[in-house]
C-alpha cells in the first residue's frame, strides 16, 4: 500500500512536508484516548521553523492508497501545544486530538 503524509498551512494551503515530494521518514502511533502522534525524523530545518511558527494553524493528514481499493484520507485535528522539536535528534512530533477517516468515493464518485 502506499501512503502520502502532509503537512499544509491551515489558513494559506502552503504545503511544508509531502513525503511523495521530499524523502521523509516518519512514524504514525495511536495513543491512549483516540488521539495520535506522527514523528518525523530529520525534516528540513527552514521548515521545521515554519511550522513551529504556525503550530497553532497546521493540517495533517495521511492518504492510505491501496492497490485494490479505494484511496482513505485521514485529517487529523492537532493538538494545542502538540507540535515539538528535538533538535539534538532532529525529531519533529506533531500529536493530534482527533482524526476524520473519509472515503473520497463517499462524495464523488
Amino acid at each position: 500500500m502506499k501512503e502520502t503524509v502532509m503537512i499544509k498551512h491551515a489558513v494559506t494551503g502552503r504545503e511544508w512536508l509531502n513525503n511523495n515530494k521530499q524523502p521523509l521518514e516518519y512514524v504514525f502511533t495511536d495513543l491512549p484516548d483516540g488521539r495520535y502522534r506522527v514523528v518525523f525524523h530529520q525534516p528540513p530545518e527552514e521548515v521545521v521553523t515554519e511550522i513551529l511558527r504556525f503550530q497553532n494553524e497546521l493540517n495533517l493528514f495521511r492518504f492510505e492508497i491501496p492497490e485494490d481499493g479505494p484511496q482513505v484520507k485521514h485529517w487529523y485535528y492537532v493538538s494545542t501545544d502538540g507540535v515539538h522539536y528535538d533538535a539534538d535528534r532532529q525529531d519533529l512530533t506533531i500529536e493530534a486530538d482527533a482524526v476524520i477517516r473519509y472515503l473520497p468515493t463517499d462524495y464523488w464518485a
